[in-house]
């Protein structure tokens, strides 16, 4: 039976001036009372709390609202230490570092290259950060190399149209992104010019020179999948990654398994019901086992399972505007969150995903989702 909490606005307090807004949202009185059941982790989520853009921090004490520039999309931890790297949504003008330990506190932001816009999503591996920027009149993209701490950038290895997110793998000595593929008219906005003929791919890059080791392409028949959001199970090797359709004029799968330095396989949607996922994958998780695969689509309202040893569909869980999505310590195990402020915790097996526990907040959650 799942555990079903509310997180009020009590506590609510504003501090600095109008480019910072922080808060603690207290905690209900029934989840007060239960606090040993409130989950002993702590989420970081780009988020709009009151019509402000920022991000909010779920912990055990609460949840603490941070204030950004504009909307935020993909985040990422920086290794020993308590910051947060969060990506202004494509097309970004700025990324921001934030104090996991404070994150009222004035956040450190960077900017893309010149005449660039960061396309949502960031990595960081020994010694260097890496962001996917693009060219804001033509799509142009290239994989931005900064250092690790300044975030200033080093190098720039081009990649191709539309570069979205981006992660290191095999200990940091593959870095592997995910190339959309999606043109514009300009200023990448607006619909794609190209819907049915996207050249989308994964490619494996030595990170330190740029160098193309492996180019993955879809079939010659998916033209108008791109594919957007990856993530790398505990093998270092395997990376799960999500599609978002162009032309639902038919459906096509929009998940996949990379073996790196091998080949793509695509999964399959459940028979009977291959639309649940509406065309549209919006993050992708892989548990701790590295037994279960999810992605979630906020247009289907749909968390979908599949296994990762034989990439069988096993089930689903139905969340209206479910976007946000990570993985548990605990094997199993899944956290997710939605536009309309819900927090849940997933429990899968190979009869499908199971809800355990379930959270309200006044808080619009974006895309993706953090766990630290």
């Amino acid at each position: 039976m799942a555990i079903d909490w509310t997180i009020n606005r009590r506590g609510l307090f504003y501090g600095g001036a109008a480019a910072l807004v922080g808060g603690v949202f207290g905690l209900s009185e029934r989840v007060a009372r239960a606090d040993s059941q409130f989950p002993p982790l702590t989420l970081i989520s780009a988020a709009r709390i009151e019509g402000v853009d920022g991000g909010a921090l779920l912990c055990e004490e609460g949840l603490c609202q941070f204030a950004l520039s504009a909307r935020a999309h993909a985040l990422t931890k920086l290794p020993n230490s308590d910051g947060v790297i969060v990506v202004g949504r494509r097309p970004g003008k700025f990324a921001a570092i934030v104090d996991a330990q404070a994150p009222q506190e004035s956040a450190r932001l960077f900017t893309p290259l010149p005449n660039h816009r960061f396309a949502g999503h960031a990595a960081v591996g020994a010694n260097m950060l890496v962001t996917s920027e693009m060219d804001e009149e033509t799509a142009e993209g290239s994989i931005v190399v900064r250092d690790a701490g300044s975030a200033a950038p080093r190098e720039r290895f081009r990649v191709g149209i539309e570069p979205h997110d981006v992660l290191f793998a095999r200990g940091g000595e593959t870095l592997v992104v995910a190339i959309g593929g999606i043109a514009h008219a300009a200023e990448v906005k607006g619909p794609a010019i190209n819907a049915g003929n996207i050249d989308s791919h994964i490619v494996e890059l030595d990170p330190l020179s740029g160098v193309v080791l492996k180019r993955h392409a879809l079939p010659s028949d998916m033209k108008s999948l791109s594919l957007r959001h990856m993530a790398l199970a505990p093998d270092g090797e395997t990376v799960a990654f999500g599609m978002q359709d162009q032309d639902r004029s038919k459906t096509r799968p929009v998940m996949g398994l990379l073996r790196l330095g091998r080949g793509i396989d695509l999964l399959p949607l459940p028979s009977g019901d291959e639309g649940c996922m509406r065309s549209y994958i919006g993050s992708v998780a892989i548990d701790a086992s590295g037994r279960f695969v999810t992605a979630s689509s906020p247009k289907g309202g749909t968390v979908g399972l599949w296994s990762l040893s034989d990439g069988r569909w096993l089930g689903s869980f139905t969340l209206a505007d479910v976007c946000g999505l990570t993985a548990d310590d605990a094997p199993a195990s899944f956290w997710a969150t939605s536009g309309h402020g819900a927090i849940v915790r997933l429990h899968a097996d190979d009869e499908g995903l199971v809800m355990r526990a379930h959270w309200r907040a006044p808080v619009a959650f974006d895309n993706h989702l953090l766990r630290i």
